[in-house]
């Protein structure tokens, strides 16, 4: 049943090196996973064992095993299309928030989302430039007491498009990122077809993410694409601006997806020099950057806590601030400031721009 999975993802060039087990940030915290151990019973043919477990669903996804392993295994493929498998058996993993962020993406598949107003940006629903929005208002409903402010990312960035002479077009809506990578195809096709229609519908030729999550799934799981896509931060990283130093001292995190899944990481540093500021990188940083520790929100436990409190105390011991280009990042890491006390502040990389330019 596996065989296709592997000839697919390379795990057949496995040398079981483990090097992907000794950089993966859950086996450092949970020594029981290991994602060599995953790959070789696959090899051998346990495919009840790997497809009935949970072990599969801790992956992180995050790529920190692609970038070390010496074979060019495809470790996240090989992830995700195990994940389809099992779901088919009825393994689903254990999703987070009791799974109401899964029931709203049957939601968004099935019905439209009542569009919210920003407080200051200006749009155009027949510009041939579209902001693509994502779940930030479904976001801040969930974690507003934490201090996130989806809606505030969103208008920062309208404005910011504004400032530099767009008038965008806004869509809210799921990009199906969570579903694909939890191995629900049906889902994910519904959100795809319903996506790659709207904008077909809108005409619109740029496409505008804050999310690296939606915008590494139309780049990358959306083949029909004919729309120019960025993030915001390679949409900055092209205009002109500049903003005057301050005394604190900031780092900057990577997220997965902007940075190893997509190669994006000079763009924000380059948006971050231009305001005046001068980015103290932590340890682990660029093709090495820990993940915020969940993805996909499945199995946030207290292993993910583990690994988010390690990504924290690497920024701490760095600046006073960690600026992320991830609303997701964003959640998880002010989750946990919500309940520890650290000389730290976390911003998005769009609300510091805005701070500093408008």
């Amino acid at each position: 049943m596996l065989h296709e999975v592997i000839k697919k993802s390379r795990a057949y060039y496995c040398v079981e090196c483990r090097k992907c087990s000794s950089i993966c940030p859950v086996t450092r915290v949970y020594g029981k996973f290991s994602p060599a151990s995953i790959v070789e019973r696959s090899l051998v043919g346990i495919d009840d064992e790997v497809l009935e477990s949970n072990e599969v669903w801790k992956c992180l996804s995050c790529g920190l095993c692609h970038e070390v392993c010496p074979s060019g295994v495809d470790f996240l493929s090989f992830t995700r299309e195990v994940r389809m498998l099992a779901r088919e058996r009825g393994n689903t993993g254990i999703p987070t928030h009791e799974g109401v962020f899964e029931s709203l993406e049957h939601l968004m598949a099935d019905g439209e989302v009542a569009p919210p107003s920003l407080e200051h940006g200006k749009t155009d629903e027949d510009a041939d430039t579209l902001y693509f929005a994502g779940c930030l208002p479904f976001f801040d409903t969930m974690f507003r007491e934490v201090g996130f402010n989806g809606m505030k990312i969103a208008d920062d960035v309208v404005r910011l498009l504004n400032h530099y002479g767009i008038t965008p077009a806004v869509h809210y809506g799921c990009c199906g990122h969570d579903a694909l990578w939890n191995g629900d195809m049906k889902l994910f096709e519904k959100l795809r077809k319903k996506n790659v229609a709207m904008v077909k519908e809108r005409g619109v030729k740029k496409i505008i993410f804050s999310c690296p999550e939606c915008y590494r799934t139309f780049k990358m799981d959306y083949p029909e694409m004919n729309a120019e896509l960025l993030h915001i931060s390679e949409f900055l990283a092209e205009q002109k601006m500049e903003g005057e130093a301050d005394d604190r001292e900031y780092t900057y995190h990577d997220p997965c997806r902007l940075g190893r899944h997509l190669g994006i990481y000079d763009a924000p540093r380059e948006v971050l020099a231009r305001i005046g500021v001068e980015v103290r990188e932590m340890e682990h940083h660029h093709e090495l950057a820990v993940c915020c520790g969940t993805a996909a929100w499945m199995s946030c436990d207290w292993k993910s806590e583990e690994i988010r409190k390690e990504r924290l105390d690497e920024a701490e011991k760095t600046a006073d601030i960690l600026i992320t280009a991830c609303p997701k990042c964003q959640i998880h890491f002010k989750c946990t400031l919500s309940h520890e006390k650290r000389d730290l502040e976390v911003k998005d990389l769009v609300e510091l721009v805005a701070e500093r330019i408008l």
